[in-house]
């Protein structure tokens, strides 16, 4: 059986976390936090966008057109307390929810997220001639050198072989489709400090991929916002600070 999505229902009137992966990812990028919540009295909901991991549907080519499909899914288990996390491009799509109000959103937490997201015309080109090359390259820049040498705070865990393995999954054309979207996306400047949603945006401060000043850019949007920079930290932040992230998620969505 193929997956497009894993939901966990914790009890009926418990708080929705629901997780948004990032270009050429799918759910399984979130399973450690995923359970986490979930033993914490959260439902749990992370999707697979079409095209990526077992979901083989065609994939999409626009962040607002991400927005909406995961937003049909979401709407299928949504809960009084709707939180989303996004990370990457899945930031992006949790934007766009919220720039078109497709559901009600209790909080957001935007994990290495910019805007402008641009993408080096380079790289997208070598997303579509060659896409191993592409996810190399995107591992090379995402990681600060420590972390490719020595790994994550999870023992025995090599990321780099993680996020290639990971990615590979991700159908042929998919990883050029994420990362035009990423490049095209754009806000009207009619909604600069428009957003009311509470917002948590974490980026790390060796992230070349999403660098601060990028994420810091957000907090024009969000009135409501805190911005986190965790130390030593490049783009997979999830999973090379685990507990670091851990805790602010946690802190933040509890109070």
């Amino acid at each position: 059986m193929k997956y497009k999505y894993t939901y966990k229902k914790f009890s009926s009137n418990s708080p929705l976390i629901t997780f948004v992966h990032g270009a050429g990812c799918d759910y399984s990028f979130w399973a450690l936090l995923n359970r986490f919540f979930f033993f914490r009295g959260f439902s749990t909901l992370a999707i697979s966008l079409p095209g990526h991991g077992d979901n083989f549907e065609k994939g999409l080519n626009s962040i607002d057109d991400m927005a909406l499909y995961i937003s049909k899914i979401i709407k299928k288990y949504s809960s009084k307390k709707n939180i989303l996390i996004g990370h990457s491009m899945g930031g992006l799509i949790c934007i766009s929810s919220i720039v078109n109000k497709l559901f009600d959103i209790h909080k957001v937490i935007l994990i290495g997220v910019s805007y402008p997201m641009k993408v080096s015309e380079s790289l997208i080109t070598m997303s579509k001639r060659n896409k191993e090359e592409a996810i190399i390259n995107m591992i090379n820049w995402s990681l600060p050198s420590e972390t490719k040498l020595r790994g994550s705070q999870l023992i025995g865990f090599s990321l780099p072989n993680f996020v290639y393995t990971l990615m590979k999954k991700t159908s042929e054309d998919n990883l050029y489709r994420d990362l035009k979207a990423c490049n095209n996306y754009f806000i009207s400047d009619n909604n600069i400090n428009n957003f009311d949603t509470p917002c948590l945006i974490i980026c790390g401060k060796k992230d070349i991929m999403t660098p601060i000043k990028g994420s810091s850019n957000l907090t024009k949007y969000f009135i409501n916002s805190t911005f986190d920079i965790i130390e030593n930290c490049g783009h997979f932040h999830v999973h090379e600070k685990s507990n670091e992230v851990r805790s602010l998620l946690k802190k933040y969505i509890e109070t």
